[in-house]
């Protein structure tokens, strides 16, 4: 019975990533060529995942469409890796990862549904787990849209707010044939923000095409990588700044942030998740990078990002105990990459999930995507490199934490990786 079919009786077929039996998945990104490498190098262990010639989530798209190239993941697999890979991203903005117009809306009315069968089949013929993600950051980087506003699903953030239109615009369609009867419930209505409960039907729907209709029974579904956002109270965070850019509607603003921003009103349920999927970064931000400053550094601590870590964390716990994997995790100290400063971030980063936020159980390190590293884009160099202080912290961290940082997934039956070393 080989193991590149069949694993201890079960089918990789049938088989996910489950948690492993304590600690976390060890794992991190390549931007660029090597980063992989370099990573193991400067920890002095090997990585779970991501891949080399699989790196990232954003690989493959064609005309806006997810493709699987099925090479590269079966090499990947051949390496001991598992990947990340995702299917259209939940924004109704523009960008790469949906086609031209792509609206929540079409999708739900089954648009899509010829092209999601064509990556059905590429998925089906890789065949092995993987972490699937329908979208990433969409109360970060996607915040600007969310699921998209508005009785069509095309309208902005911006434009909810200012016409005092976030609530009871969404409606969802019938549930697809052979569908659960309550598969949109609890995405519209009331006090819901209608880009969030776009989020949660588009999850649902991507899951119950691919899982009950394609019978893809191997993808392991993570939540779209929520975005641990600044927050040390109620009057000081990220919602409330941003609230404060509509003088006209800041009340209304901040009460849609916060409601949009609350992790237990966007989660899609443990029927549609296997994973919790967040990202977080320990950021400051430098008067040299930031064309916003005007100069001095506004520098947060590490204490006040681990304070907006457990604000996420308590909701996240209020809705499902399922593992937490940090699908984007830096800790940086700007643009360089060799600081006791940066040290003690890593230091505190890590034996934070290690000893208290323990429903963690797996972190992909960001590296050194080069086109984000630039003023007012994203400069931060998140990589760890051999030699360095952040180095030195990392290997202590190991070290003080032993059998914590695995360099294997474990599949379902408990069952390590069959082609991991």
């Amino acid at each position: 019975m080989p193991l590149g079919r069949f694993i201890f009786g079960r089918t990789l077929k049938t088989s996910k990533i489950v948690p492993p039996p304590d600690g976390l998945y060890f794992g991190s990104y390549e931007w660029t060529a090597g980063d992989i490498a370099t990573v193991e190098s400067a920890a002095g262990i090997a990585t779970s995942h991501y891949h080399s010639g699989r790196g990232h989530w954003a690989m493959g798209y064609v005309s806006g469409h997810p493709h699987l190239d099925v090479t590269a993941a079966n090499n990947a697999w051949s390496a001991g890796k598992v990947i990340v890979v995702q299917a259209y991203n939940l924004y109704a903005g523009t960008d790469t990862e949906h086609p031209t117009g792509f609206t929540v809306d079409k999708l739900l009315a089954g648009d899509y549904d010829s092209n999601l069968a064509t990556f059905a089949t590429e998925l089906r013929s890789f065949g092995k787990p993987v972490w699937f993600q329908n979208g990433r950051e969409p109360n970060g980087v996607g915040a600007d849209y969310y699921g998209g506003w508005g009785t069509a699903g095309d309208q902005s953030t911006a434009w909810a707010i200012n016409n005092s239109l976030a609530y009871n615009q969404f409606t969802p369609p019938a549930v697809p044939s052979g569908a659960p009867a309550d598969l949109y419930a609890g995405c519209s209505g009331g006090t819901l923000p209608d880009g969030v409960g776009r989020l949660k039907a588009g999850q649902r729907y991507i899951y119950d095409f691919l899982v009950r209709r394609e019978g893809l029974n191997f993808l392991t579904f993570d939540s779209q990588g929520w975005a641990v956002r600044y927050w040390l109270d109620s009057s000081n965070n990220w919602d409330v700044s941003d609230a404060a850019d509509y003088p006209g509607n800041q009340a209304y603003a901040q009460t849609l942030f916060e409601r949009a921003n609350d992790f237990s009103n966007f989660y899609p349920g443990d029927a549609y998740t296997d994973w919790v999927s967040i990202t977080f970064y320990f950021l400051d931000y430098y008067d040299a990078w930031w064309s916003w400053l005007s100069g001095s550094d506004f520098l947060i601590s590490n204490a006040d990002w681990l304070t907006s870590f457990a604000h996420t964390y308590a909701q996240i716990q209020s809705v499902t105990s399922k593992p937490i994997i940090i699908v984007e995790f830096g800790m940086p100290d700007g643009m360089d990459s060799d600081t006791a400063y940066g040290a003690s971030k890593v230091t505190a980063g890590f034996n934070a999930l290690l000893d208290t936020y323990t429903q963690v159980k797996a972190v992909s390190l960001w590296t050194n995507f080069v086109d984000w590293m630039v003023a007012d884009v994203f400069p931060y160099d998140c990589l760890i490199r051999p030699g360095t202080t952040q180095a030195t912290a990392l290997q202590a961290v190991i070290a003080a934490h032993p059998g914590k940082f695995h360099s294997a997934v474990y599949l379902s039956g408990n069952k390590r990786h069959p082609q991991a070393a």
